[in-house]
Formats: structure tokens, C-alpha cells, sequence
């Protein structure tokens, strides 16, 4: 009888000790897709933000040509171009924690959390 709470408590350990493996090789591949997901993310909006701003670039210079031209004077021209870019420009770093750094955390949280939301 004795030997029977034995080996008993003994596959009672050896089950827990298995899924307690089992458990953090799960977190650990958790922990891998959503940082493989966050990289693929962050990647992303990497090149679309480089290509995007080499549009940008070449779409001022255009712009500052032609005003450029149209006011016989290329100084002029860039310098409404940069005028247009500081007027752009105040609001994102009068607001940057509102707009801008609140939706970056949430757009990261979102991410990483996603997981758990589709589970739910």
C-alpha cells in the first residue's frame, strides 16, 4: 500500500514537471511570434516611412522649383516650401504626447496583445 502512495506522488511530480516544461516552451513561442510580429511591423513602416519621406523630398524640390519660377526668385520658392513644412510642423510638437506617442504605445501594446484578444 505504502508503495502504491509512492509511485503515485511519483507520477504526480513527473506530470506536473511535464507540463510545467510544456508550459514555458509555450511562453517561450508566445514570446517569439508576437516578437517576430512586432519586428515585421516595425520593419514595415520602416521602408514606408523611407520611401515615403524620398516621395516627399523629391515632391518639395518640384515644388520649390516651381514656386521658384512663378515668383522669378528660387530663394523665394524653397523658402515658401520650409514655410509650409514649420506650419506642418508646429502642431506635431505642440501635440506629439497626444497625437503621436500615446498612438505608437497603443499601436504596440495592440500588437503584442493580439494574441490574447483572439483567444478571448
Amino acid at each position: 500500500m505504502e508503495h502504491d502512495h509512492d509511485q503515485f506522488f511519483l507520477e504526480v511530480k513527473l506530470m506536473i514537471a511535464d507540463y510545467l516544461s510544456a508550459r514555458i516552451q509555450l511562453l517561450k513561442y508566445d514570446f517569439y511570434e508576437k516578437t517576430a510580429k512586432l519586428t515585421a511591423t516595425l520593419f514595415s513602416s520602416l521602408v514606408i516611412a523611407m520611401l515615403a519621406s524620398m516621395m516627399l523630398l523629391f515632391l518639395s524640390l518640384a515644388l520649390g522649383f516651381y514656386l521658384g519660377s512663378v515668383f522669378n526668385s528660387y530663394g523665394t520658392g524653397f523658402l515658401l516650401v520650409t514655410g509650409i513644412y514649420l506650419a506642418m510642423l508646429l502642431p506635431f510638437i505642440l501635440f506629439r504626447k497626444s497625437w503621436i506617442e500615446k498612438t505608437i504605445i497603443n499601436r504596440i501594446i495592440g500588437q503584442l496583445t493580439e494574441k490574447e484578444e483572439d483567444e478571448k
